[in-house]
């Protein structure tokens, strides 16, 4: 494991590579609160062993946005291995990532229009790693682009760079 930057809008899959493993070994996932992570908490996480091949494995922790909403950057995250050969007898293998939020900006665009004539609004979203799928526009919290009768025409606009 490395450390990373995350954008923390998105489900991220973290990779935990293993080798030199003799038999095929279960690799155990810790979160920020230093407790295992259960394969049920399937409101959070996806856990996914991966395949033993020739003595190595890569296993994937995918964190979910609704765990990343509620996430501090700086948070560690570790993999752990324990010899299921010799459980008794062997050190567990602890791997940490510490992870760092990416920040989004959001810039507004002011323009000024006179009474009665069509307004364009705007705005550029910064630090983003890919083309945002749709734009929701809120006024006090109500979505007004899909008020029924609105007369909102909305663009996602154009990706560049980081962004849009």
């Amino acid at each position: 494991l490395e450390d990373r930057t995350v954008v923390p809008v998105t489900d991220q899959p973290i990779t935990c590579l293993v080798s030199d493993l003799s038999q095929n070994t279960p690799v155990t996932w810790i979160g920020p609160d230093n407790n295992e992570i259960s394969e049920s908490d399937t409101s959070n996480y996806v856990i996914n062993q991966g395949d033993y091949i020739l003595g190595s494995k890569a296993a994937t922790l995918t964190i979910k946005t609704t765990k990343m909403a509620a996430l501090s950057s700086g948070e560690v995250y570790k993999c752990k291995l324990k010899s299921s050969l010799y459980p008794t007898h062997s050190p567990d293998v602890v791997k940490e990532m510490t992870l760092s939020f990416f920040t989004l900006g959001v810039q507004t665009v002011n323009k000024e229009v006179e009474t009665a004539t069509d307004a364009t609004i705007s705005c550029i979203i910064t630090g983003i790693t890919k083309k945002l799928e749709s734009v929701i526009w809120r006024k006090d919290g109500t979505d007004v682009t899909s008020l029924s009768g609105s007369n909102y025409v909305v663009s996602a606009g154009t990706f560049d760079s980081n962004f849009q």
